[in-house]
């Protein structure tokens, strides 16, 4: 009930009635009218209370408004930034990173409407000219490791070993992986799965950023 609710966050507040009349500037006994629905507070003395911390959702409600923290956590992903850098050329090393240095944020529908889950993403930085102009070097790439089948002509980041390379995949007829360059002065590699066991296909590239300065 209304009245009780306007008692609650006054007491959360820790203002008496008579407190919460002076700086109402009303009569104690209207307080209390209020908080035994004897009475109702106008619109502008409601909008005062937003000044002394009262929910005032909650008070009309009886809904808990959401914090500017909550509101953000709902908001956004934070998706894990690795400080490795794939190449966009002849091969990078990773070293063994298994904690992200730090995370960024995406909006959850901008997320949603691509299909793509947060806890199935991860970024790290290119490295090189190889993809370009697609990918330039140290734009930051957003990985969905999901999408580790690859697929003709999309774009994936690739270990053997501790090396990691971002490039188009086509599969061959033999079953080895064609890893193709965007740029046209790097000529294509060619993967014998058979002689790297230990390739793995890490997640598919699915958005590129870059800093303009």
């Amino acid at each position: 009930m209304f009245g009780s609710r306007l008692k609650e966050e006054r007491v959360k507040n820790q203002l008496s009635q008579e407190e919460l009349a002076s700086k109402l500037d009303v009569k104690k006994n209207t307080v209390w009218n209020w908080e035994n629905e004897k009475s109702y507070p106008n619109a502008l003395q409601i909008m005062d209370f937003l000044d002394f911390g009262f929910d005032v959702q909650y008070i009309l409600t009886g809904m808990h408004s959401k914090s500017i923290d909550t509101i953000i956590a709902d908001e956004y992903a934070y998706i894990p930034m690795f400080d490795v850098e794939v190449s966009a050329g002849n091969g990078a090393h990773a070293y063994g990173v298994l904690a992200p240095s730090t995370r960024l944020a995406f909006r959850n529908d901008w997320l949603h409407s691509r299909g793509l889950c947060h806890k199935d993403l991860n970024c790290v930085l290119a490295r090189g000219d190889s993809m370009e102009p697609t990918i330039g070097n140290h734009d930051t790439l957003l990985v969905d490791t999901s999408k580790s089948n690859p697929r003709d002509g999309y774009i994936y980041v690739i270990r053997s070993g501790d090396t990691l390379w971002v490039k188009r995949i086509q599969k061959q007829i033999d079953g080895s992986l064609l890893l193709i360059s965007d740029n046209s002065a790097y000529p294509p590699m060619p993967l014998k799965l058979e002689n790297h066991p230990d390739v793995e296909v890490i997640g598919q590239v699915v958005n590129v950023s870059r800093d303009l300065i």
